[in-house]
Parts: structure tokens; C-alpha cells; sequence
């Protein structure tokens, strides 16, 4: 039981960059060792690279770690530490400044700046110094069975993350290339206590566009390379835990024969979607510069994009949602967890806040609140 917790220890010790993960749907969960510590690549060199698991900030270059070592299990992987109960929340003014930013975006929409904007804050909460990144990654396999789960420590950030993310941002796997417009949120508790099927959810216009601003975003993205060779899929309600989202699926047969002039898919969609205008907003340069003079807090890797590639043939990346991210400290793990929202014209300030706090809720109900 403690053989992937003793190798996750001794090379987080030794300076190696380690990643741990498991595909949604999918009982085999994998852990990669670089003990060059990966290093910093051009999201270009995507087809260069060879085995390994990629990295990227919302901002920045990527991340590299290169396969020198695989592990593969479909058995419980972590340790003997504990995943915390309880966790002291650190006190904060967020509330009242995340409402102001919401307040100011919504008056940069009404001026014609932009039509979407998405707005992140942090939650942060202390663990026990005995926390366990492997036993939380395994109590996330087990809660999120439809999500990426994944437990990453690179030795430059000097911190270890954890993420359950519902959306991935491209894949391309036997032949197929596949991205998805995910956006628009509710709960998926009912008043009793009871999950919610997606049936029973009820959207608002507010979140339809919302999800829709993604969709033609994608869209156009496919028009920028003049590729029209694909299929679409929604959108349709989708349960993630204890949230539902509003969620459409797009594929593009990269074998046929009309699409053999696109042999670098993969890479020409990864420069063209990240970021995406589910974490970023429409139009993006708007949005982001909106975002970078608004936000105090460093995004880091919440918002970019993560998951292993060149393994079986198969590339699959995620946006990093549903992330926290944990540094040590004297006597306790702080641990940083991020939320954001997409903001229309009618988005009222209150509504975002207590999206965010469901958001991070999919992480603290599991691994410590």
C-alpha cells in the first residue's frame, strides 16, 4: 500500500518533478517520474516532445516532464497519511473584493470592452502537516469517477497541485481529435441532500450564452484553420460532482482523407483555444488584459492546461479546473484552492460569489473543508 507514497516522497526529496493521474472513465491510474525535474517548452514543440506529461500556466510556457519512469496501477496508491476532515479556513476580505471586480466588469461590458470576462479568486484553508497527496488523489478518483484526476509536484513552483477536472481541452487518440465548450453552472444537490439528475437541471438564459460564447469560440477557431470537416454534439447537461455544467462535444476525424492536409491538429488547436473563453473571456485580449489588471492573485497553473502525452499514441490535455495547489510551510500545508466565473451583462455579483464557492467546494468536501 505504501509503495507509490514511499516513491512520491523519495523523489520529491531527490528534486524529481513527479505527476500522477488517472483518465476519466478509466480505472488505471499512472505515475511518471523526471528526475531532471522537466523543463520549460514552446507550446509549438508539442510534436517534437516524446513520452511525458505536459504542464502550462494559464500564462507562460509550458512545462515538460519527460517519461524516464512509469508506474501503473489500478489498486488504491496512497499512503499511510491522513486526508483532512477539517481545515482551518485563513481569514480573508474576498468576498467584498471579488463582488468589486464582478461590479467593475460588469460596467467594462456595458462600455462595449467585452462581452465575457472570467473572474477567479482563492480560497485558502490550512491541512495538517501529515496531509496525504496520495490518499486525497485516490479519495478524488473515487468521488469524480467522470473526471481527470491528477496530483502533480513540479520542483520550480516548489509546490504540489491536485486537480478534478471535468474538461478537456484537446485529445487525440485512434484517429480522432476531440475538444468540448464547457460552461454555465448550478448545483447538482437538491434541497435534501440528494444528487440531481441531469434531467432535472434548469438553465438560464444568462447561462446558455454563457456556454454558447465557448461554443462559437471554438467554432471560430476551426474557421481560423478553414476546417469544416467536424462533428457537434449539444449542447447537453452533464453532472461533475456536485455541479452540473452545460456541455458540447466537438470531433474531427483526423483520418479522413479530406483531412490529411491537417497532419498537426492537435498543436495548431492547442495555440488557438488556450486560453479558452471558458477561463479567459471574448474577445480574449480584452478579457485578459481586464484579468491581468484585476486579479491580485497569480493564476499559476488554475486556468492552464495539464495531462499526459505520447503515451499509446494518445494525447490528452485538460484544463486545470478544479485545482488547488498546497506549499508547506513551519507547521501546516496551506493550501490555495481557485475558482472563477464567467461574467456576462447579466450576471448578478452575489450568483458569482456562490459559484466559486461550489467550485471549490468539489475539492474541499473530499479532501478537507
Amino acid at each position: 500500500m505504501d509503495y507509490w507514497g514511499d516513491i512520491w516522497r523519495q523523489e520529491l526529496q531527490a528534486g524529481a518533478a513527479v505527476a500522477v493521474w488517472r483518465l476519466p472513465n478509466q480505472v488505471e491510474k499512472t505515475m511518471l517520474v523526471d528526475r531532471t525535474g522537466g523543463h520549460l517548452i514552446s507550446p509549438a514543440d508539442l510534436k517534437q516532445v516524446g513520452p511525458g506529461f505536459i504542464a502550462a500556466p494559464f500564462i507562460g510556457q509550458p512545462y515538460f516532464l519527460h517519461a524516464e519512469q512509469l508506474f501503473h496501477s489500478t489498486d488504491f496508491i496512497g499512503d499511510q497519511g491522513i486526508v483532512a476532515n477539517a481545515a482551518n479556513h485563513l481569514p480573508s476580505d474576498m468576498h467584498t473584493t471579488f463582488l468589486g471586480w464582478v461590479e467593475k466588469a460588469l460596467h467594462e461590458i456595458k462600455q462595449g470592452t467585452f462581452q465575457k470576462v472570467v473572474l477567479s479568486r482563492t480560497d485558502e484553508t490550512l491541512l495538517p502537516p501529515d496531509f496525504s497527496v496520495l490518499c486525497a488523489f485516490d479519495r478524488l478518483c473515487s468521488a469524480y469517477p467522470n473526471a481527470f484526476i491528477c496530483a502533480l509536484y513540479i520542483p520550480a513552483l516548489a509546490s504540489t497541485w491536485l486537480c478534478a477536472t471535468p474538461e478537456t481541452l484537446v485529445s487525440q487518440e485512434a484517429g480522432m481529435f476531440r475538444t468540448i465548450s464547457l460552461a454555465g453552472t448550478q448545483t447538482a444537490i437538491g434541497p435534501q441532500g440528494e444528487l440531481l439528475s441531469a434531467q432535472e437541471a434548469r438553465w438560464s438564459q444568462k447561462e446558455i450564452e454563457e456556454q454558447a460564447y465557448v461554443s462559437r469560440y471554438i467554432i471560430e477557431c476551426f474557421k481560423k484553420i478553414r476546417l469544416r470537416e467536424y462533428t457537434e454534439n449539444g449542447p447537453k447537461t452533464v453532472v461533475a460532482g456536485n455541479l452540473m455544467h452545460l456541455k458540447t462535444e466537438y470531433a474531427v476525424d483526423t483520418q479522413s482523407q479530406a483531412l490529411q492536409t491537417y497532419p498537426d491538429l492537435v498543436t495548431q488547436m492547442l495555440g488557438l483555444l488556450h486560453p479558452t473563453s471558458a477561463v479567459c473571456g471574448t474577445p480574449k485580449e480584452a478579457a485578459m488584459e481586464f484579468i491581468l489588471a484585476t486579479e491580485s492573485h497569480d493564476r499559476s497553473l488554475y486556468s492552464g492546461y495539464l495531462g499526459p502525452v505520447h503515451l499509446g499514441d494518445a494525447i490528452h490535455l485538460f484544463v486545470n479546473l478544479r485545482t488547488v495547489c498546497l506549499k508547506e510551510t513551519d507547521e501546516a500545508i496551506r493550501a490555495t484552492y481557485y475558482a472563477g466565473g464567467g461574467i456576462t451583462e447579466d450576471s448578478d455579483p452575489e450568483k458569482e460569489w456562490k459559484e466559486t464557492e461550489m467550485k471549490c467546494q468539489t475539492l474541499q468536501r473530499v479532501i478537507g473543508d
